[in-house]
């Protein structure tokens, strides 16, 4: 059930992924973690986008001074969440191609055995 704040309906947030565990492999904890931040991230890239939009909003309706100044700290903080979501999904590409280099692992050695 969504939540309620300010008549404003939000997202539930996702239950976790999987808890690394000392067992888990490196690969399953970097996807773990890498999918805990996801939703996060995506909520904070729409906050600032959103507030960036209420900049140019002011500046249109007259407040150009004040406009423009969340609009700009708005686009910078857009510049660092970009960079951010980079780093993002290159770790989620390194723990895709680690899963895949696991399963092709385990994979061979059950042919092998065979």
């Amino acid at each position: 059930m969504p939540r309620k704040r300010a008549s404003r309906s939000m997202r539930a947030a996702k239950p976790a992924a999987a808890k690394p565990s000392a067992k888990m492999p490196a690969a399953g904890k970097l996807s773990s973690i890498a999918l805990d931040m996801e939703v996060p991230l995506r909520e904070a890239s729409d906050a600032v986008h959103a507030l960036r939009l209420m900049g140019y909003g002011l500046e249109g309706q007259g407040c150009s001074n004040e406009g423009r100044a969340i609009a700009d700290v708005a686009g910078t903080a857009c510049q660092r969440l970009e960079a951010l979501d980079d780093v993002w999904r290159r770790l989620c590409e390194i723990a895709v191609h680690r899963r895949r280099e696991a399963g092709a692992t385990r994979g061979a050695r059950s042919v092998s055995a065979a």
